[in-house]
């Protein structure tokens, strides 16, 4: 019985600001496995909060060094720039208000930079639609490590069965649930993923309203 409904914030309820294509002919370009550099960005500036842009900067430029300068001028783009312009994937907020309104817990398990956060809740109100926010930088983890996952469980007080993981990405948000034993459910809307991780998920999303069957199927109903 799924009681718990956990989202994915960047690229599931809103666009991501970063240009993966292009980041990743970047990276390419300085013999930067992909993989590698998302997990090493991830590190890098997502699991502590900083006062400003200036701090992140720091903490991005030592992890990739002084030859990073293009990636950097990306990363600043990202932080000045596109976040201005953030906006909910069409339909996710009705699904949202829906999901609440059937009774639902929802929980958001992202990992993020603080910074980013900050001007999103600003702007869109984000955690208006939450019962929990599970951020990297408050629980100091990266998906898919399990200590993210659990900490949704903990805060419910349910078992990995009674809650179902929605994400774009098969290395965090599949993978990461599958460790827990949890339900999941991979968004992979127009068939244009760029996650290379070697998993299957549970169940595929063409869009964010489909979960309101899946949760319906598994329920029983």
């Amino acid at each position: 019985m799924i009681k718990v409904i956990i989202f994915d914030l960047w690229n599931t309820l809103i666009p991501t600001t970063i240009n993966w294509p292009y980041l990743f002919s970047l990276v390419q370009k300085q013999n930067v496995c992909f993989d590698d550099y998302t997990s090493r960005y991830e590190r890098a500036t997502q699991l502590k909060e900083y006062k400003n842009f200036e701090e992140l900067r720091k903490d991005f430029l030592k992890e990739f060094g002084p030859d990073s300068k293009i990636l950097e001028a990306e990363l600043y783009e990202v932080f000045t720039h596109r976040l201005d312009n953030i906006s909910f994937f069409p339909g996710v907020v009705s699904v949202l208000k829906k999901l609440r309104k059937s009774g639902y817990k929802l929980a958001l398990l992202s990992n993020t930079e603080n910074i980013a956060f900050d001007k999103i809740e600003k702007k869109l109100h984000i955690s208006k639609y939450f019962d929990f926010l599970g951020l990297s930088y408050k629980i100091k983890a990266i998906k898919p490590d399990k200590k993210m996952f659990n900490s949704v469980l903990r805060n419910f007080d349910i078992s990995p069965s009674e809650a179902i993981m929605i994400g774009d990405s098969l290395r965090s948000d599949i993978i990461g649930a599958k460790s827990v034993g949890m339900h999941n459910a991979w968004i992979n809307r127009k068939g244009k993923s760029f996650d290379l991780a070697k998993t299957t998920p549970e169940f595929e999303l063409n869009t964010l309203k489909d979960i309101i069957k899946v949760v319906g199927e598994l329920n029983g109903k």
